[in-house]
């Protein structure tokens, strides 16, 4: 087993400069910070897709502070990835990882997905690709959260159903799904006194006001239908005898989301003071928790799995209230760090025409989610109740922001967070321990279907094919500017690919000019090559008539 497991690293899961604001990346990056700070060891492991991601990876990790070496393999390479004892992806799913795992033993490590959004299209198939896939017991899919792991557990169910009933398939091997919480960095979130002050100032509160902080993107459908929170907030600044603001910290994909929400906020808590800031700044990113009271956020939508919001907001100390709805309720402790709102949605078999509609892409994803989201209720009166006991009792906050704060540092820290995926490793690797793969090597000769030696596969295709006899002779003359001009026409430079090596060409054609023909057998010893790469370089040669082969009949 090495020092440590790796991280799979892709430039698009991790949150950039360049890159949208939006939680996966966010998350991608808050896991990489953690990996890197919790994750003990001599060096750094990680496994890219291709090699150019490597020196991204590289000046990330180097930009964090990473002073340890940094040890890379290539998915799309020849490095043996699978000496890292176990792989944690940042999805689900394992890219292409299951099947290259076939050339070194399925039992050499361990692929570990996570889950994040769940609902969208891509995901779901890439879930329902995955079980055709040599996927073994050893592996994981870390949940995020039990709702989550619920939505794993139905939608394998449902394909060990099909593959049973369509194949007679006795043994369908399924990825283990422990459930592991997302984590932050707590450190980053304490609360500080002068961002109190310079964020009330800055956002117009005075300091006997209210304020109720949402963090999200400011979007209906993907993250939370906001009318719900602008009735309860309505309700409150009307009885609360004190001024009411509405910080929405987030920002738009599209103006029309972001006129929305104004527009919400003007029409249904006009008693409200809402202020939309963007949190894409920086400053406000880390200094916007201390200046509110009190956080929510009306998730109302299946793309939610986890949530790290609130957990951001009990790092702050601050109180929250959130629909008891899919991972939140494994975050917030209801009455001790805030208050869980009661949610209702449609029974199973309501659902069956919007199903049909999203299979056969009627509706894409965000139309799909509007339909799913119609039929989701946050209880308004109970949430309106939660706000207003929150909003006359400081003292309340002030215990329950405390309580949050204690329960975000044991259990969703980074450093207690890793500890729990180095833990999976471990187990994981005592399960490979002797275990004979579910999907052994293929007797036929390929790695896995998708990997079919061309020449095997298309052998119908030409003629004949070279033997070991066939005999090779000298054709046109060739020098290093012969090859230079040629490749200057043949693709070889506009794709830049070549099978062969320079030198070996020109020094194949060499020792033919001097000897004369002779067979491929015969050329291999005197050029100190395989067979195999003997045949590539007449082959190639012969193309451009610069080496000659008899004369053949055609089929």
């Amino acid at each position: 087993m090495p020092d440590t497991p790796a991280i799979f690293f892709h430039p698009d899961a991790i949150e950039s400069t360049t890159s949208d604001l939006v939680g996966r990346r966010s998350a991608g990056l808050s896991f990489l910070k953690g990996f890197l700070r919790h994750v003990p060891g001599p060096q750094v492991n990680v496994v890219v897709d291709a090699p150019a991601a490597a020196k991204t990876f590289d000046q990330i990790a180097r930009d964090l502070g990473e002073k340890r070496p940094i040890r890379v393999d290539s998915l799309r390479g020849d490095s043996n990835f699978t000496r890292n004892g176990a792989i944690f992806f940042p999805a689900p799913g394992y890219l292409s990882a299951t099947w290259r795992r076939q050339r070194y033993g399925p039992e050499k490590c361990s692929l570990v997905g996570i889950t994040h959004t769940m609902s969208t299209r891509r995901v779901i198939t890439a879930l329902h690709n995955l079980m055709s896939e040599p996927v073994e017991p050893w592996d994981a899919i870390i949940c995020t959260s039990q709702a989550v792991k619920s939505v794993l557990v139905r939608q394998f169910a449902l394909e060990d159903e099909y593959l049973r009933g369509r194949f007679g398939a006795t043994r369908i091997p399924q990825p283990q799904l422990p459930v592991i919480p997302l984590g932050i960095h707590a450190d980053d979130f304490t609360a500080m006194p002068a961002s109190r002050v310079a964020a009330r100032e800055k956002f117009g509160a005075s300091e006997d006001a209210v304020v109720y902080l949402t963090v999200g993107r400011w979007t209906s459908i993907e993250k939370a239908n906001p009318v719900p929170l602008f009735l309860a907030l309505e309700t409150v600044a009307q009885q609360l005898g004190r001024p009411v603001h509405l910080w929405m910290v987030g920002w738009a994909s599209r103006p029309e989301e972001e006129d929305l929400h104004r527009r919400g906020a003007a029409q249904v808590c006009p008693t409200v003071t809402t202020t939309l800031i963007d949190g894409r700044d920086d400053w406000v990113r880390r200094a916007i928790w201390s200046g509110a009271d009190v956080f929510t956020l009306p998730v109302d939508n299946v793309q939610e799995t986890f949530g790290l919001v609130p957990v951001e907001a009990m790092a702050a100390a601050l109180p929250v209230v959130m629909p008891d709805w899919s991972g939140f309720r494994d975050t917030v402790l209801h009455g001790q760090t805030g208050f869980l709102i009661p949610t209702r949605m449609a029974n199973a078999g309501s659902g069956k025409a919007i199903a049909a509609r999203f299979a056969d892409e009627r509706d894409d994803y965000v139309r799909y989610l509007s339909l799913v989201q119609q039929l989701t209720q946050i209880d308004v009166r109970a949430y309106t109740e939660s706000l207003l006991v929150l909003g006359r009792d400081a003292g309340l906050r002030a215990g329950m922001g405390k309580a949050g704060a204690a329960h975000v540092r044991a259990q969703f820290d980074w450093a207690a967070v890793i500890p729990q995926y180095l833990a999976l490793a471990d187990h994981l690797a005592e399960q490979r321990k002797g275990a004979l793969p579910t999907t052994p090597q293929l007797s036929s000769g390929p790695t896995n279907p998708l990997e079919v030696d061309p020449f095997e596969l298309y052998a119908a295709y030409p003629t004949t094919t070279l033997r070991a006899a066939t005999l090779v002779g000298p054709g046109r003359s060739l020098s290093a500017a012969d090859l230079t001009a040629l490749d200057a026409v043949n693709g070889r430079d506009l794709y830049r690919r070549k099978i062969v090596p320079d030198p070996a060409l020109l020094n194949a054609r060499a020792v033919l000019g001097k000897s004369g023909p002779m067979t491929i057998a015969d050329l291999a010893k005197a050029i100190g090559q395989s067979p195999d790469m003997t045949e590539t370089i007449v082959l190639f040669l012969a193309k451009f008539d610069i080496l000659t082969l008899p004369s053949i009949t055609p089929k």
